[in-house]
């Protein structure tokens, strides 16, 4: 029979995991929706309980298939652990897998990028690139519902790793590549090598201090007079850029 009552204590303990301090002490969040369940199976990761509908057969196959823990809920059981007014079901308790090793291979680094629709968006274009995709203090959390459903799979394709300074990415051997609305070279000129691609946020941009403190400063040129892109849209175009075969020199 399915869980009839909003205050289950499963259904409250999952629903918890839209907190963003509940993620992180528990190192858990949830994924919503058949396509992201596909994208984490297919990356190896098995989810620790699957909430779905009664109705919902192949779910049920799948969990009996894979002996993955099924609570079957009501639609505003469902709707609780989603946190949204339609969800789309299954919806999977899952661990946040372990960040990875940085050291080899370019990274998008969203410096402070607030917005979860961006930075879901900027960990998809990383992974569409063959990028790492970093995030610091401020920026939206990788893991949260929101940016998991922007990113679109992308964070099952993509090392996701928290960068705390300039200092930490140079360390690693990383040329620091600050994104600037004016005065920064195109990206068209940067030499292949390790690059760390930082994006700030749209309403601020990056801080003065990280900016002067990198390794250079890259502008896209926009001819057309606009002022400045949504943070996505400049990191798929500088990226994009980036990731040109370069033609060899004389």
């Amino acid at each position: 029979m399915p869980v009839r009552s909003n205050k289950n204590r499963q259904v409250v303990d999952a629903a918890r995991l839209h907190r963003a301090t509940e993620r992180r002490d528990r190192s858990q969040t949830l994924i919503e929706g058949p396509y992201l369940l596909e994208e984490a199976l297919s990356a190896g990761m098995i989810p620790l309980s699957l909430f779905a509908l009664e109705d919902d057969k192949p779910t049920r196959a799948l969990a009996k298939s894979r002996h993955i823990d099924l609570i079957l809920v009501d639609v505003g059981g469902l709707a609780r652990v989603a946190g949204t007014k339609s969800p789309r079901g299954p919806i999977a308790l899952i661990d946040i897998p372990s960040p990875p090793r940085l050291g080899s291979g370019d990274v998008l680094v969203a410096w402070g990028v607030g917005d979860p629709g961006n930075v879901g968006t900027m960990i998809r274009i990383a992974a569409g690139f063959g990028w790492a995709f970093g995030f610091t203090q401020g920026a939206a959390d990788p893991w949260a519902p929101k940016v998991l459903r922007a990113g679109a799979g992308a964070h099952f394709r993509s090392g996701v790793v928290r960068i705390d300074s300039l200092a930490q990415l140079e360390s690693l051997g990383y040329q620091t590549l600050a994104t600037v609305v004016e005065g920064g070279l195109a990206p068209s000129v940067i030499a292949p090598g390790r690059r760390a691609v930082l994006i700030g946020d749209e309403s601020s941009g990056l801080p003065a201090s990280v900016a002067a403190g990198a390794s250079a400063c890259i502008t896209i040129p926009m001819p057309g007079g606009i002022e400045s892109l949504n943070a996505a849209v400049a990191s798929a175009i500088v990226v994009y850029e980036l990731s040109k075969p370069h033609p060899p020199r004389d």
